[in-house]
């Protein structure tokens, strides 16, 4: 039979409100020998508070939602890794829930988590700029719910929310600068969804370095993707055809793709063409050819998107807090000196 405070109350010679008042922590005048004799009872008979009646209590369930668009994709797994690993160490609990790239689904999903009485809200978006309908409710649930939120990597469209992200234009910036340093000049792009502001930012800091070297941007050499592995295929096959000498994919799921597809070219990676991603994955240092790539600490940005979170829930404030992280380079084995035929 489970333990209750009423036995621990009992065995102890007790009463119940001092038995809570302790196991609860709270400021009481109880001597210290009680207090220990109360904790050692506690543990002998394995006491687990009732969260439901200490919700009623409190009004907190000590639970966040978090929604990903892609659980399929390592970098959102390594972000949610880093979310749960944080609660757990404030003895929060986690719902995930994953919307497929979905804006839709973000809102179906923010329904369920809020029928769950959640705490607070993690949440990498899949609403795009383009999802008006969507984005209107999703923010007006939140208002009317009065929950906490912390958008991470990807801003949520029309409202200013606390957000964990990256200088993605800063990362799009040191990645077509690598290839130039390189000696590079006819630099394809594969950019994420056109209405994504991090595939946008990305984007721009592509454009941002050919200026730099007074290289023109050349709009025939941008596949414009949308993140998943099959658009680095075909931007990969589109760009080889126009004869560019290097690809920066604005994902590591879509370079990936991209290697695949030039080497069904019979390109050599790498020396025919080098290939760039954005993200470092964990799967881009053990590949046959490990990825030159862009990385993102992934795993803090999860972890400070977690510890932001339960700062709001016990601390409301009005102000919005950003929360900008720095990418870096790293230089792997797809990436090398351009040399003229």
């Amino acid at each position: 039979m489970k333990c209750t405070i009423k036995d621990i109350a009992k065995e102890a010679g007790v009463s119940i409100t001092t038995v809570s008042l302790v196991l609860n922590n709270k400021p009481c005048r109880v001597a210290v020998q009680t207090r220990e004799n109360i904790i050692k009872i506690s543990k002998r008979l394995h006491y687990k508070p009732n969260s439901t009646a200490k919700a009623l209590v409190t009004k907190k369930t000590q639970t966040l939602g978090l929604i990903i668009p892609d659980i399929s994709n390592p970098f959102f797994s390594e972000l949610a890794k880093g979310v749960e690993m944080e609660a757990q160490k404030n003895n929060y609990h986690i719902i995930f829930c994953n919307s497929n790239q979905n804006g839709k689904k973000d809102l179906t999903n923010l329904e369920l988590l809020i029928s769950k009485q959640i705490d607070g809200l993690i949440i990498s978006t899949s609403l795009n700029n383009s999802d008006t309908k969507y984005i209107n409710q999703f923010n007006r649930l939140i208002f009317e719910n009065e929950l906490p939120v912390v958008a991470v990597d990807r801003k949520i469209p029309n409202k200013n929310y606390d957000t964990v992200s990256l200088d993605h234009r800063e990362g799009g910036f040191l990645a077509t600068m690598h290839l130039l340093e390189l000696g590079h000049r006819k630099i394809g792009c594969i950019t994420g969804p056109t209405d994504s502001d991090s595939a946008n930012e990305r984007y721009k800091g592509y454009i941002d370095a050919l200026s730099l070297y007074d290289v023109p941007h050349d709009k025939s050499l941008v596949y414009h993707g949308d993140y998943q592995i099959n658009s680095g295929i075909e931007g990969c096959e589109e760009l080889i055809k126009k004869g560019v000498s290097a690809i920066f994919a604005c994902n590591d799921m879509m370079a990936c793709g991209a290697i695949r597809q030039a080497r069904l070219m019979d390109k050599i990676i790498g020396k025919d063409i080098s290939i760039i991603g954005f993200d470092n994955i964990s799967i881009c240092e053990i590949l046959d050819q490990p990825l030159t790539t862009i990385h993102q600490p992934v795993y803090e940005m999860g972890k400070n998107a977690c510890e932001l979170i339960i700062t709001l829930i016990n601390e409301p404030r009005s102000k919005n807090q950003l929360i900008k992280f720095l990418p870096t380079l790293i230089k792997r084995a797809t990436t090398n000196t351009y040399i003229e035929d």
